[in-house]
């Protein structure tokens, strides 16, 4: 038990057989602990054939039985339904079930994938997953930088722009002392003045940066130095697109 339990995870594409081995592991322990506990009580009785007979046939259903149930599992597809509509391969590690009859229209979801060759995070090619959240438009403002900037915008100080961004910094001094912790803000907006991206470099380098980034119907969150947000967008959303039941 303690073996599944260290390698089995769910959103592996053999998970329906390991899901048996795990029942069937169950049943034999409890198959092995009553015919014990049977043939104990048969021969505390005086039954020995009875005792004899009860072992004999427990362990023949096991040991035929068992395996002979596993042929009727199908190992685990190499895509699985969930998310909202998705169907998201078992390589890119989805953060949780779904199924596509609860709302085909609705996006909401993470994975975990390769920036520079969008592989996902099991896949032999992708050494260091990182995350990658879809959100719908509607759901943009559950995402805390985002919200944060919707609030404190008018907090922060412009600075000069910088590729094509509005750029702002914001000053944030640590309750218990110590120096000002500033936060560079990466902003672009429609004509209507409308957010469509939102990048946020912290630790005062722009080589780590949170993207918050509107490509037709998603909001994709990754993080990635500020410089390749405009290349990475359209290839991630040409992925998360790929997926989405026709």
């Amino acid at each position: 038990m303690a073996g599944f339990d260290q390698f089995y995870f769910p959103s592996h594409r053999g998970a329906s057989l390991d899901a048996f081995d795990v029942k069937a592991t169950r049943f034999v322990l409890a198959s092995g602990a009553f015919a014990a506990a049977a043939s104990s009580i048969a021969l505390a009785l005086k039954f020995r054939a009875t005792a004899s007979a009860a072992v004999v046939a427990i362990w023949s259903v096991v040991i035929v039985g068992t395996p002979g149930a596993r042929l009727f599992v199908k190992p685990g597809p190499e895509y699985f339904e969930r998310h909202l509509g998705q169907q998201v391969p078992w390589l890119y590690s989805p953060d949780r079930p779904g199924s596509a009859a609860e709302d085909p229209h609705q996006i909401s979801f993470s994975v975990m994938l390769c920036l520079p060759n969008l592989k996902g995070r099991y896949d032999q090619d992708c050494h260091q997953g990182q995350q990658l959240g879809v959100f719908s438009k509607e759901q943009v403002f559950a995402d805390f930088d985002v919200a944060f900037w919707r609030t404190h915008g008018s907090q922060m100080s412009p600075v000069p722009e910088r590729s094509g961004y509005q750029s702002y910094a914001y000053g944030y001094a640590p309750p218990t002392g110590g120096p000002t912790r500033l936060t560079h803000y990466f902003v672009r907006q429609d004509s209507a003045g409308q957010l469509t991206r939102l990048v946020v470099c912290r630790l005062n380098t722009e080589k780590f940066c949170s993207h918050h980034a509107l490509v037709g119907d998603y909001w994709l969150t990754y993080d990635a130095p500020l410089t390749e947000g405009d290349t990475l967008d359209g290839k991630l959303a040409g992925l998360v697109e790929s997926w989405r039941q026709k």
